[in-house]
């Protein structure tokens, strides 16, 4: 069978540190061995992440360059206007996009695009560039929800212009990929049966040839680490409250660590509920080290943000099981909720801090009795590079 040409359409791309950049580059370094892939993708305007590219040769990337009109709007003041005008942060990236594709296209003819969103404004690229070359098949991936996202802050016309898009984008597109079900759910439910039947779910992967090297660790006491910064709504304050109404011995058990959360705010609250002995807070670190930080913790944690039901998948909580060590969540109901239950682990609702609390102790007794818990194999293949690699493929071959 001839090799397809394959034209990944993406903003995020390493050395860019996002989670995304290196959910792309995971599928782009294993599908590259059947297909013929060329990465657009924007030029990156800092150092990023290096550590990113020990995994991500560069030699297929193509850069779409912002124009100059492009960095004079973005450079310029204003911020709060332009928040309330264009419909995301690369708005105008999207015309640099759909014209670094379109040369692309005339040369080379690709078989298939694949626009990936966040920032959803990608997508639009690849809308028009479905008008111009409708023989082409385009998959359009989403890793969150568009605009039923929950953490969105429209106003009335932004909201109005990303569904006019969203419309276009959910019924031109030939397969649409969501890396959860209830997203699907979510997403296509007041659309029409064709759009719900060509929406396939495929989730975040970890690879885990990223962790081989790794070694076991036996600490002194129970580190509970979490990796990410904190924003928005996603705060650390209900599990140090929790933690706060747990005894002073149960406590001594414990050493929590946040990496990546060191801002003033994170290390005043800690001190206001005077668990400076028990909670510590350390800078970024690299993409490798994360992964090397999480195999070396004892339980991993998830917080997210206090609300009725989500439907997120977080790549974070892929990579903790790439990492194959117990993890708390504390989350709302939801996909996340779903997974970390059926895993064996404990959770509990973020908008609950007694519910926090008592799973806390339940998690410090469990440990003691059992450290060497893990994810369950099955899980962990569910959510391997080779399995979900291999359901990609499929899709690209019949799509």
């Amino acid at each position: 069978m001839e090799r397809l040409n394959i034209l990944f359409l993406t903003y995020c791309y390493p050395p860019q540190k996002f989670p995304r950049s290196v959910q792309i580059s995971h599928l782009v370094q294993y599908l590259r061995k059947d297909f013929n892939i060329t990465v657009v993708t924007s030029e990156p305007e800092n150092e990023g992440d290096p550590s990113l590219l020990s995994f991500t040769p560069l030699d297929n990337v193509v850069y779409a360059p912002k124009s100059n009109f492009t960095k004079i709007i973005e450079r310029s003041k204003g911020h709060r206007i332009k928040k309330e005008i264009l419909p995301d942060f690369q708005y105008l990236w999207h015309f640099d996009l759909f014209r670094k594709a379109r040369v692309l296209i005339d040369d080379s003819s690709p078989d298939v695009i694949i626009t990936f969103g966040h920032p959803m404004s990608t997508h639009i690229a690849g809308l028009k560039l479905k008008r111009k070359f409708p023989h082409i098949k385009w998959l359009a991936h989403f890793s969150d929800p568009w605009v039923d996202n929950i953490f969105n802050d429209y106003n009335a016309w932004t909201k109005w212009i990303n569904k006019y898009y969203q419309d276009s984008v959910l019924k031109s597109a030939d397969r649409l990929i969501f890396t959860s079900q209830e997203t699907i759910d979510l997403v296509t439910k007041y659309y029409s049966e064709e759009v719900r039947k060509k929406s396939i779910c495929l989730p975040h992967i970890f690879n885990q040839a990223l962790y081989f090297h790794q070694s076991d660790h036996t600490n002194e006491k129970i580190i509970l680490r979490y990796i990410g910064n904190f924003y928005g709504n996603r705060q650390p304050d209900s599990f140090l409250k929790a933690l706060k109404l747990l005894s002073h011995e149960q406590r001594a058990q414990l050493r929590v660590e946040f990496i990546g959360s060191e801002a003033k705010s994170i290390k005043d609250i800690i001190n206001f509920f005077k668990l400076e002995d028990t909670v510590f807070t350390y800078p970024a670190v690299s993409y490798i080290k994360s992964l090397e930080l999480m195999h070396s913790a004892d339980i991993l944690l998830i917080i997210d943000a206090p609300t009725e039901k989500s439907p997120f998948l977080p790549s974070k909580l892929i990579d903790y099981i790439g990492a194959n060590k117990p993890i708390f969540g504390i989350t709302p109901p939801g996909t996340s909720q779903k997974l970390i239950e059926e895993m064996g682990f404990l959770v509990a609702d973020s908008r609950d801090v007694s519910d926090i609390s008592n799973k806390l102790m339940q998690m410090i007794e469990s440990f003691s009795k059992n450290k060497s818990k893990k994810v369950p194999l099955n899980i962990r293949d569910r959510y391997s590079i080779s399995n979900v690699g291999e359901k990609m493929k499929d899709v690209l071959e019949t799509i």
